[in-house]
């Protein structure tokens, strides 16, 4: 069908090319020319059509040459794990091990010299020999002399710290010695600290902090040189405060275990024992 379009087409330009050189008229001429530029027209949109045609053609065929998609594959199905193996039983004896069964009256294996001699030790009560492989040697004296140049004697300076303590007065004095037993817990004079700072307290008029000196006093020195005046102290304190079971349970204890102190004799006699010299 396009070829016969084109052949047409042909035809008719070149009749219209003879009619307009065979016809003299010029109307005739321009009405041909005008013929030959519609027909040439034609031609041109003919061959576009044709290449558009021709295109196509191609892409059908390409199209019809590919092969068709498959099917997408169906899901696996999950594989299921396989159940470890049961694990056998473990022998009770590894089979590394050697048994060896004696028997009535065999020997013992023969230990070694270092074994004997331990086991000899132990049956003598000795301690184990110290090996002496590394070789003991003295320090060396410039060292020692060295490291006591440094030191501090402790003893020395907490007697002067209790000393400036003592020298004070009013709640200085008392914070000075609650510090003191503080900082020096192991010392012989922390209970008798604490037992002046519980009276520099009460003469200052704060008789609550009294109290508390007192009862650090007895909890934290059961076996102290000033027990005597703390439990009389602390005494005090309990009838101040109303209780008079545990003030009397506290003089007892005093009259039991200190029949001896001053503050035992004397603390029947008083009607407040809370105030007294300070030591």
């Amino acid at each position: 069908m396009k070829v016969l379009a084109t052949s047409s087409l042909r035809a008719a330009a070149a009749a219209l090319s003879l009619l307009g050189c065979a016809s003299e008229d010029a109307a005739q001429r321009l009405e041909f020319a005008s013929l030959r530029a519609e027909v040439r027209a034609l031609q041109q949109g003919n061959a576009e059509l044709s290449r558009k045609v021709d295109a196509l053609s191609d892409r059908v065929e390409v199209l019809a040459a590919k092969p068709p998609a498959p099917p997408p594959a169906p899901a696996a199905a999950p594989v299921p794990t396989p159940a470890p193996p049961a694990q056998s039983a473990q022998p009770l004896v590894p089979s590394g091990l050697k048994v060896v069964r004696l028997e009535p009256g065999s020997k013992r294996p023969k230990a070694s010299k270092s074994v004997r001699a331990k086991r000899a030790n132990a049956d003598r009560g000795e301690p184990p020999p110290v090996p002496t492989a590394t070789a003991v040697r003295d320090p060396d004296a410039a060292t020692l002399t060295a490291l006591g140049a440094g030191g501090k004697d402790l003893a020395s300076e907490a007697e002067a710290a209790l000393a400036r303590a003592r020298s004070l007065s009013g709640l200085g004095r008392a914070k000075a010695l609650e510090e003191f037993a503080g900082r020096y817990p192991g010392h012989s004079g922390a209970q008798g600290a604490l037992v002046g700072a519980a009276r520099t307290r009460f003469d200052a008029g704060d008789p609550d902090g009294s109290c508390e000196d007192y009862g650090r006093a007895v909890r934290e020195y059961p076996a102290g040189n000033s027990m005597p005046d703390a439990l009389s102290g602390l005494a005090s304190c309990e009838r101040r405060a109303g209780r008079e079971g545990e003030a009397s349970r506290l003089e007892s204890r005093l009259a039991q275990d200190y029949p001896d102190s001053v503050a035992s004799r004397r603390a029947p006699a008083r009607a407040d024992p809370a105030p007294g010299a300070a030591p």
